[in-house]
């Protein structure tokens, strides 16, 4: 039996997407494990294993179907994805640095700091790798 199958854009970025969002929650997962030993940082019911591996993978997806939209309908869409999530990820760098998690300085600022970090590996990965891995054909060949 011959299962020859082209894949179509729509599953190329989905998958993109998803292979990036399992990569970017090892990345995670590794640099939470390092903060944490670190810096002793251990009060965060908000930011633990099972929130860092379905925020990643459900983000990165969400990101690799809009890759899909961006490269497919729009001139230059790809240049126009990393600029629009560059922006997105500054931004929410920005908004993760404001937040006041606890009365204690230093447990809020070194819950800021986990959250930025997880935050900017994910935007990395939605950067670089999802557009990466959607050009190169003989990932899905």
């Amino acid at each position: 039996m011959n299962y020859d199958y082209e894949q179509t854009e729509l599953s190329k970025a989905v998958l993109s997407g998803l292979f990036a969002g399992i990569m970017a929650t090892c990345a995670s997962l590794l640099f939470n494990m390092i903060f944490r030993g670190i810096t002793q940082f251990n009060p965060s019911a908000i930011i633990n294993v099972s929130s860092i591996i379905i925020g990643s993978v459900l983000i990165l997806t969400i990101a690799g179907v809009l890759f899909y939209f961006f490269h497919h309908y729009i001139k230059k869409g790809s240049m126009l994805f990393r600029l629009f999530f560059l922006l997105v990820t500054a931004v929410a760098i920005y908004l993760s640095m404001q937040v006041q998690r606890s009365t204690d300085a230093t447990v809020s600022k070194q819950f800021e700091e986990l959250l930025s970090g997880i935050v900017l590996i994910s935007g990395a990965f939605i950067i670089f790798y999802i557009p990466y891995l959607f050009k190169n054909a003989h990932i899905y060949s």
